[in-house]
Order: C-alpha cells, then sequence, then structure tokens
C-alpha cells in the first residue's frame, strides 16, 4: 500500500518539480558542445582547417542527437527515483502518525488489554533492578527502542528478542511497586503521546552501575556519545 500510494505521488511530482525536459537538454547540449569544441582545436593543430569542418559536422551530428536524448532520459529517471524513495519515506512517517493517533485517541478494551500486557512485560523486565533509578532507566532503554524503527513496535516483542536483558526471563515475579513504575512510563507513552523527558529513539543502549542506570546512543563510550537517565 505505501508502494502504490508514493508511485501515485511521484509523475505529479515529474510533471510539476523537474526541471523542464528542455532546459535538462540544454545543460547536456552545452556540456557536448564545449567537448566538440575542445576536439576542433586539437584536430584543428594537426590537421589544418579542412579536415576540422568536416569531422566538426559529422561529429556534432552523430554525438550531439545520440547524447542529449539519452542523458536527458537517464537524469529525469534519477531525478525521479530520488523523489520516489523521499515521497515513499514521507508516506510511511505520516502513515505511523495517523495510526498512533487513532491509537492513542481510541478507548476499546482491546486497547486496553493490550497496554496492560505491556506494562506487565516491562514490570518483570525491571523487576531485577535495585531501585527505582535502574527500574525506570531499564524501562525507558525498552521504550526507546519500541520508538526506533529499527526494532519491534510493543514493549513485549522488544523485551522478549533474546540475549538483550540480561536479567531478563519470562519467569520473574514483579511486585506491585515494579508495575507502578511501569504504568507511570507507559501509560502516560500509550494513552497520551507523553514521552519521559528528553527520551528520543537514539537512546537504544544501556548499562548499568550499582545505583545508576545510564541510556546512551551508542555501544560503547566515546566522545561523542549521548547520554540519558531516567529522573
Amino acid at each position: 500500500m505505501n508502494k502504490n500510494r508514493a508511485i501515485e505521488l511521484v509523475p505529479t511530482w515529474a510533471q510539476t518539480e523537474v526541471p523542464h525536459r528542455e532546459k535538462i537538454e540544454e545543460e547536456q547540449e552545452s556540456m557536448i558542445r564545449f567537448w566538440i569544441l575542445k576536439k576542433m582545436e586539437w584536430f584543428k593543430k594537426r590537421y589544418g582547417l579542412t579536415l576540422i569542418v568536416a569531422a566538426a559536422f559529422v561529429l556534432y551530428t552523430v554525438v550531439l542527437s545520440a547524447t542529449v536524448s539519452s542523458r536527458t532520459e537517464q537524469r529525469v529517471r534519477q531525478d525521479m527515483a530520488i523523489e520516489y524513495a523521499s515521497q515513499l519515506e514521507r508516506y510511511k512517517a505520516e502513515l505511523r502518525e495517523q495510526e498512533q493517533a487513532t491509537y492513542f485517541l481510541s478507548g476499546d478494551a482491546s486497547r486496553e488489554a493490550f497496554i496492560n500486557q505491556e506494562v506487565d512485560a516491562a514490570a518483570r523486565l525491571a523487576a531485577k533492578m535495585s531501585n527505582d533509578t535502574q527500574k525506570g532507566g531499564i524501562i525507558c532503554n525498552a521504550l526507546a527502542r519500541v520508538m526506533n524503527k529499527n526494532y519491534p513496535d510493543s514493549m513485549q516483542q522488544v523485551i522478549a528478542q533474546p540475549n538483550q536483558w540480561m536479567f531478563y526471563s519470562e519467569d520473574n515475579k514483579f511486585s506491585a511497586h515494579d508495575r507502578e513504575i511501569a504504568e507511570k512510563i507507559l501509560r502516560a507513552y500509550y494513552e497520551d503521546g507523553i514521552i519521559p523527558n528528553g527520551l528520543t529513539d537514539e537512546y537504544v543502549y544501556g548499562s548499568w552501575s550499582e545505583n545508576d542506570y545510564v541510556l546512551r546512543n551508542t555501544w560503547d563510550f566515546s566522545q561523542n556519545t549521548r547520554t540519558w537517565r531516567y529522573q
């Protein structure tokens, strides 16, 4: 569906935004004329004026007529391919926003069941963390992945990915307090579209120390690494 919609948008753009073929042809013809003149100079120095005229006529007729059309078509196709990719990405982004807005505004039982499942999964993830900062941090770490297009789009799927969360198990028992923290973060996100302050989808990596949990945008700490903490 996304692909078909993007394809519909491209012809309209091509008719209105792609430089007119006449303009492209003029640019290509100018480039070829310059090349021909350089060749003529070389022929003139080596063979004289008579051969230059004959060679230039043949060269101009054959090369110009064949090349301008080919280069023009290639240029237009390249421009349309670039715009097609751009239109497709914009359409996908708009569709995701529309779906998310519709979901946030809906109030059916299936959505409530989904949120509860998300909260329970997050609470199980946080259960092995030792304090509220670590619990909130690891939940936000998973939420950043939910928002990131390179990961699954639910907490349950993100958390269930193998070899990602050292302390996670589907058998983890969680407390009412664990669930309270998870519910505070996820209900705000799923019901109102509220994201913890400053959290973005780039903070997909995390690490913890005795009392802290740090989210970061790169696997290894480096000079350009950005970090985020749950507060």
